[in-house]
């Protein structure tokens, strides 16, 4: 012990002393000495050091023992401090029950019916789907059985070594401040976590499965979003072993369109064996490279790849008509053809009024904005990151009709409001829609997009995410958001900074005050009067990132072309420019 006390910090030694002598922590034993007697002392250090961060939707991150990775501790943990949250509100609400889902990640159902075991034993129903569904499946699964809350098992578009445990309140959307914060703390304060035996409450009625009676319903109301008779694009489509055979796929084959499944990735596993390094996320384009290879080899004109838990969906196109090359399109880029093709065939069906509205976040591209604009819809574009926010929105509405889309940069949209979180399922029969409608023209998605700029703005939006692993990296992040507060740039790319954003509450910002991806933790550079040239820092809450979002844009006074490679060049010069100010800001932290 003498050599793990001088190897690791003394919150780590603690926590490890905790987790190996007191009893609730026994099944952890073997594998906590097995890192020990391999001497795996960063990974010690990382598990231990503290507890995970416990968010507004829940926790995330990677499975494995100790007070800072996801197990069947801090698992249950999420789930009796849910439990005592729904109890605080009453009998009625308690009555309610709660819906649990998962995904296909590993120890996932253990985790659920942990879970279902712990509302059981804290008297709070519990409904179980009978296989893996997708993450928007349980937001609408709540609203349809009228539960108090749900539950997902699921580490969403994480990579393949996390889990989490994400949750659902009785609108079917996350819950938002000030409620948040009183899930959190009820989380904090659990110091012991009541369960009954999973099969005895099955049989008493205290836990109840449920299949089909929910997935007709959800899939039904997501077919009735059709805008066009058209069936004509030919699709490649990956589950990426994940929970998209069971909303996307269905969905696409009952509407009659021609669909490929990636051979490879089709079937649900937690091992995710095509992960190119552990990877899951389809924003990055190595993820759909089994997806985009097939869609070249039989020219199909769509390729779509659902994470693993089937909320968001990469996207590539094929590049012209008579092509077989097919180009990948960034989450901002299928924001833009969803949010105008909807508009568009809306109003054409005179569907749009004054009071329709188009929502998404901050960091999403203005030119989503623009066009609700031009189509004289209403649009809300300042919401902080998290599908959260949108939902609020939606659920505030005095008619929720007048909601016609949304959207986050990171691959999440959503139409209509029987679903409060993105949809991956949603977003690929509007896609596979609105491909038909080009192919029938002789256009694509690529056409489509140029077209689109032509009319309003050419925009160039860039997101860098930088990882930083471990509590080395957790501290690295906090000093980077420390630094643009206390010494903000005055220019970047030879722009002067107009004017800075900082979304978190003044308090927070102080060094003793501060803490690392809470909400509104951004700070956004604004470098030209209309604000649309500008970049955003802003470390995630739920990966060990720190993400950098650049726009720029330009109208388009001749060549398409020219602009682009004008608006690109200096898009890309403010990204170098903000990494090499965070290269800048760790050696001089570090160093002292």
């Amino acid at each position: 012990m003498d050599e793990l006390k001088n190897r690791l910090s003394p919150e780590a030694f603690n926590n490890l002393e905790k987790w190996l002598n007191e009893p609730q922590y026994s099944d952890f034993r073997e594998e906590i000495n097995k890192l020990i007697s391999n001497k795996d002392f960063e990974e010690l250090e990382d598990a231990f050091y503290t507890h995970i961060q416990i968010g507004t939707g829940g926790i995330r991150g990677k499975v494995g023992s100790g007070p800072n990775r996801i197990n069947l501790q801090t698992i249950g943990e999420a789930a009796q401090g849910l439990a005592n949250f729904i109890k605080d509100f009453g009998e009625e609400l308690k009555a309610k029950g709660v819906i649990v889902g998962y995904e296909a990640r590993k120890m996932s159902l253990p985790f659920a019916q942990l879970c279902c075991s712990v509302f059981a034993a804290n008297g709070i129903k519990a409904y179980l789907f009978n296989s893996l569904r997708s993450t928007p499946e349980v937001s609408f699964a709540v609203r349809f059985l009228k539960t108090a809350a749900g539950v997902q098992i699921t580490a969403s578009h994480n990579p393949r070594a996390d889990n989490g445990f994400k949750f659902y309140w009785s609108d079917g959307g996350q819950v938002v401040p000030p409620l948040d914060l009183k899930f959190m703390e009820q989380v904090k304060k659990v110091d012991s976590i009541k369960t009954t035996d999973f099969s005895s409450a099955l049989e008493k009625g205290l836990i109840q499965m449920v299949g089909n009676e929910v997935d007709e319903p959800y899939l039904t109301a997501i077919r009735g979003l059709s805008l066009t008779k058209t069936r004509s694009a030919k699709i490649v489509f990956s589950p990426m072993h994940g929970a998209g055979v069971n909303n996307v796929l269905p969905v696409l084959k009952a509407e009659g369109f021609e669909v490929v499944v990636v051979p490879e990735q089709a079937s649900p596993d937690e091992k995710f064996p095509t992960a190119p390094n552990g990877l899951v996320d389809p924003e990055y384009p190595q993820v759909m490279s089994l997806a985009v290879a097939l869609g070249e080899k039989i020219a199909a004109d769509l390729v779509v790849n659902s994470d693993p838990d089937a909320d968001r969906i990469g996207v590539a196109s094929k590049v012209t008509h008579d092509s077989n090359k097919v180009q990948f399109l960034n989450g901002d880029q299928v924001g833009v053809v969803l949010a105008s093709f909807v508009l568009e065939q809306l109003k054409l069906q005179n569907k749009l009024s004054r009071d329709s509205l188009v929502v998404e976040t901050y960091e999403t591209t203005n030119l989503i904005s623009d066009i609700a604009a031009g189509y004289g819809v209403k649009v809300i574009d300042d919401l902080l990151v998290g599908f959260k926010f949108i939902g609020e929105v939606i659920g505030k509405l005095e008619d929720k009709n007048d909601f016609v889309f949304a959207a986050e940069e990171s691959l999440g949209y959503l139409r209509s409001s029987f679903v409060r979180d993105k949809d991956a399922a949603i977003a690929a029969l509007t896609l596979a829609e609105l491909t038909s409608f080009l192919k029938d023209q002789g256009k694509t998605l690529v056409n489509y997009l140029d077209e689109i700029y032509q009319k309003y703005s050419y925009y160039k939006n860039i997101l860098n995410m930088v990882e930083m692993q471990g509590r080395v990296g957790f501290e690295n992040r906090a000093k980077i958001m420390l630094s643009l507060r206390t010494k903000p740039p005055l220019e970047i790319a030879g722009l002067k900074v107009l004017k800075t954003i900082d979304r978190l509450p003044a308090e927070q910002r102080r060094a003793e005050n501060y803490v690392c991806g809470a909400t509104g933790d951004q700070i956004t550079f604004i470098l030209s009067e209309d604000e649309k040239t500008k970049v955003t820092a802003r470390p995630s809450g739920t990966e060990p990132k720190i993400k950098y979002y650049i726009q720029h844009q330009q109208k388009v006074a001749g060549d398409l072309s020219q602009t682009k490679n004008q608006v690109d060049s200096l898009a890309k010069r403010i990204e170098e420019e903000m990494l090499n100010l965070q290269e800048r800001v760790l050696h001089a932290t570090n160093r002292h």
